[in-house]
């Protein structure tokens, strides 16, 4: 959390899903506690999954303390990808389909929300998480490849995936530590924080981590190999993933 916005700025900024559930009461509450405090809230109501929505909330979020996220945990993930930006804190409020991660419910989230205004801190704890730096580098020349390098740093809350396009496996070298680990061959694979463990790295067979771990999971997405299993890996390690030149197309999701 980010003291001097919090000690200077009691604004609040809180993204609802409209979609699932039904919010209103719970939004009505939140801002009854918040008038309390003579806080006028920002609210986002529409669906902000997408990049430019993502972009479009950030701008208007930009100057708040702290944000709340009503929903499940897909609403607690774009949360996030706001909150990491502008190194604020979350208050996840649970009203959803799925919810490992935005697991606190409404009436536990009011009296926290309470303690927050109230400069309190007896019924919970600031959960600092795990993040990946990815950074993309593409070869845009045959010739002189490590002098054409282009390459782009992202910051990511729950995984990084990269999976084929089409019907064609795609074939990936690995190396970790700068020491080569394998080649696999297959629909791609998921790197994923222990915060992501319980999405895509899950559903491909990933181990389920528990967010006070340092660690990150490696999960091979449908290899063709009965040897290559899910990896635990310490977090501070470096994974380098290289398309080979065996694969005609592939895609990377941040």
């Amino acid at each position: 959390m980010n003291k001097n916005k919090t000690e200077n700025n009691q604004s609040i900024g809180i993204i609802v899903n409209t979609i699932k559930g039904d919010p209103a009461d719970i939004l009505s509450k939140i801002k009854n506690i918040l008038k309390k405090h003579k806080i006028e809230p920002i609210i986002i109501d529409y669906d902000i999954s997408s990049y430019q929505n993502i972009n479009k909330a950030s701008k208007i979020l930009k100057d708040v303390s702290m944000l709340i996220s009503i929903g499940g945990d897909g609403t607690l993930l774009s949360a996030l990808k706001i909150a990491i930006k502008y190194n604020i804190s979350v208050l996840p409020v649970y009203n959803g389909s799925l919810g490992f991660i935005s697991e606190i419910p409404p009436e536990e989230a009011y009296s926290i929300l309470e303690e927050y205004l109230n400069n309190k801190k007896s019924l919970y704890e600031i959960e600092a998480r795990t993040l990946l730096e990815v950074k993309l580098s593409k070869n845009n020349s045959k010739e002189n490849a490590k002098d054409n390098l282009k390459t782009k740093n992202y910051l990511a809350v729950n995984e990084l995936v990269l999976g084929k396009c089409d019907g064609r496996a795609i074939y990936i070298d690995v190396s970790i530590e700068n020491k080569t680990v394998s080649s696999i061959v297959g629909d791609g694979v998921v790197i994923a924080t222990p915060t992501g463990s319980t999405a895509y790295a899950l559903s491909a067979g990933g181990p389920v981590l528990a967010p006070t771990i340092d660690a990150i999971s490696f999960v091979p997405i449908a290899p063709h190999s009965l040897t290559f299993r899910p990896l635990v890996i310490p977090k501070g390690d470096v994974i380098e993933l290289t398309l080979s030149k065996k694969s005609f197309k592939a895609m990377v999701t941040i």
